[in-house]
C-alpha cells in the first residue's frame, strides 16, 4: 500500500510538471494584436516535394568519454544535453513522435547499458526534459546492439525508418555495427543510419570506423553541432513548410490563425520550421524588439520562407568620431564601414564588429545580434585620443608598461590608445609621461614647449 502510495505521488508530480511545461510554452504574456506589423518581412514561396513522412529514432551515447572537456570547462555531454534538450522540446513542439535510446548511461563496464528513454509516439515533455537532463557520461559504447534494438523499436513503422547516432567513439563491446548496416542495406528495407561524430577533430582512425554506419557528419564545437541539428531536421522532416530566415535561429516563432488572431496556433523554433495545413496565417518571431509578419497564405504544396528584414539603428560612442568601425560577416569580410559617434543602420543578424584606428588600437566584438527596429549604443571607455601639438609635423615614440615601446606615429594627429599609462616623447626636451588613456570623454592635448631664441 505505501509503494502503491508512494508511485500515485511521483505520477502526479511527473504529470503536473509536464502539464506547467506545456502551459509555460503555450503562455502568451502580451498582446499579439498590439505588436506593430514591420512592412519590409517578405514571405518567399517555392516548390515543396511530398515525401513519406519517416518515424525517427536517436541513439544518444553517454558514454565515459563523454565526460571529456571538450572546449572551456563544458564536457562534451554537457554540450550534447543542452542541444538535443532544445531539439527535442522543438520536436515536442510540432507533435513529432521520435523516439530516444541511450546508452552507457546508468552503469560502468556493462555493454548491456542500452535503454529506451522516450518511446516513439511520446509527446510527454517532461519525460523527454528529466530524460536529457538525468544522462550522464559513465559506461560502454554498444553500437551494435543500440542499432539493432532502434530497428525493432521502429520495425512495425510502415513507412521510412531514421535512426540518428550521436558518438563520441567507435564500438567498445566487441561486436562490428557495420557488418550490422550492410546486413540492413541486404534486406531492402526503408531504413537509414545517420551517425554524428562528436568531439572526434584529428582522430582518423575513429572517423574511419564510424564511417560505415551511415551518412557521416562530424561536429568539433557547439556551433557546429547545432548547424548539425538543423541540417538534420531537413532531412528527417521533409514536408515541412514553413521557415523563418531570422537574425536569431534560435528565437522562438509564435504563429496564429488569421481567423483568430489572439489565439497562438503553434510556436517553433526559427530555424527547424514547422509543418502546417494551407491556409492564411501571421507570425511574430520573439526578438527585442518582437517582429511581426504581415498576413500570409501558405499555399498547397508549396515552402513558404518568411524572412526578417529591415535595419537596427547602432552608435558606437567615442570622441570625436575618431574611432573607426567595421562590420563583419561570417567570414570576417566587411559589410560596413563607418565612424563612431554616428548613428547607422545596419542590416538584420549577428555580426563581428571591429573598432579600430591605426596604428595602435583594436577590438572585436563577436556575435553581435542586430534585430530590426533595435537601438544599439556601445560605450568605447577602453581607449582614449591624445593629440600632440607642435610647430611641425614630427616623429612620436609611444612606450606603454614597463617602458616597452609600443610604436610611432606623429604630432598633430589624433592618437587612439588602448586603457592605460603610457610616456609620449617627441624629443628630450619634449615628454610626456604619465598619460592616462581610456574612459576619456574629450581629447587629451599636449603641447611641445616653443623653442627659446
Amino acid at each position: 500500500m505505501m509503494l502503491k502510495t508512494i508511485l500515485s505521488f511521483y505520477l502526479a508530480v511527473f504529470f503536473s510538471l509536464d502539464a506547467v511545461a506545456s502551459e509555460a510554452l503555450d503562455k502568451l504574456d502580451f498582446n499579439p494584436v498590439s505588436v506593430p506589423v514591420t512592412e519590409q518581412g517578405t514571405a518567399d514561396l517555392s516548390e515543396l516535394e511530398n515525401h513519406p513522412t519517416p518515424l525517427v529514432e536517436y541513439i544518444i551515447d553517454s558514454s565515459g568519454s563523454m565526460g571529456q572537456i571538450l572546449t572551456g570547462k563544458q564536457t562534451k555531454i554537457f554540450v550534447m544535453k543542452k542541444l538535443l534538450s532544445r531539439y527535442l522540446v522543438s520536436q515536442w513542439t510540432e507533435k513529432t513522435s521520435s523516439g530516444m535510446r541511450v546508452i552507457g548511461s546508468r552503469r560502468k563496464k556493462d555493454c548491456k547499458d542500452n535503454y529506451l528513454a522516450i518511446p516513439p509516439g511520446n509527446s510527454k515533455l517532461g519525460l523527454i526534459e528529466g530524460t536529457v537532463k538525468g544522462m550522464d557520461a559513465v559506461g560502454m559504447t554498444p553500437l551494435y546492439d543500440s542499432m539493432k534494438a532502434a530497428y525493432q523499436d521502429l520495425e512495425k513503422y510502415d513507412g521510412p525508418k531514421r535512426i540518428v547516432i550521436f558518438t563520441d567513439g567507435e564500438e567498445t563491446c566487441g561486436k562490428d555495427p557495420c557488418q550490422l548496416a550492410r546486413e540492413f542495406k541486404n534486406k531492402n528495407v526503408d531504413v537509414k543510419f545517420f551517425v554524428v561524430a562528436f568531439g572526434l577533430q584529428g582522430q582518423e582512425d575513429t572517423l574511419k570506423k564510424l564511417q560505415c554506419i551511415g551518412d557521416m557528419h562530424q561536429a568539433d564545437n557547439e556551433d557546429q553541432l547545432d548547424d548539425l541539428f538543423q541540417e538534420l531536421d531537413k532531412n528527417l522532416n521533409p514536408n515541412k513548410n514553413l521557415f523563418v530566415d531570422s537574425p536569431e535561429p534560435q528565437a522562438t516563432v509564435m504563429l496564429f490563425r488569421a481567423e483568430t488572431p489572439n489565439e497562438i496556433y503553434r510556436r517553433f523554433q526559427s530555424s527547424y520550421g514547422i509543418q502546417v495545413p494551407p491556409g492564411r496565417y501571421y507570425a511574430i518571431v520573439n526578438l527585442k524588439p518582437k517582429y511581426r509578419f504581415q498576413e500570409f497564405v501558405v499555399p498547397p504544396n508549396k515552402k513558404v520562407t518568411l524572412k526578417v528584414k529591415g535595419e537596427g539603428q547602432f552608435t558606437a560612442n567615442f570622441i570625436d568620431g575618431l574611432m573607426k568601425v567595421e562590420l563583419l560577416n561570417k567570414n570576417r569580410k566587411v559589410v560596413k564601414r563607418f565612424n563612431s559617434d554616428t548613428t547607422v543602420g545596419l542590416p538584420p543578424g549577428k555580426w563581428s564588429l571591429r573598432f579600430y584606428r591605426d596604428p595602435f588600437y583594436e577590438k572585436i566584438i563577436n556575435d553581435y545580434l542586430i534585430v530590426p527596429n533595435g537601438k544599439y549604443e556601445i560605450n568605447l571607455e577602453e581607449a582614449g585620443v591624445a593629440y600632440v601639438q607642435d610647430p611641425l609635423v614630427r616623429g612620436i615614440y609611444v612606450f606603454g608598461n614597463r617602458g616597452v615601446m609600443t610604436g610611432n606615429h606623429v604630432t598633430n594627429f589624433p592618437l587612439v590608445l588602448g586603457k592605460g599609462v603610457y610616456e609620449i616623447r617627441v624629443d628630450d626636451k619634449c615628454v610626456f609621461k604619465d598619460v592616462i588613456m581610456g574612459s576619456n570623454k574629450e581629447v587629451v592635448k599636449l603641447q611641445c614647449p616653443k623653442d627659446k631664441k
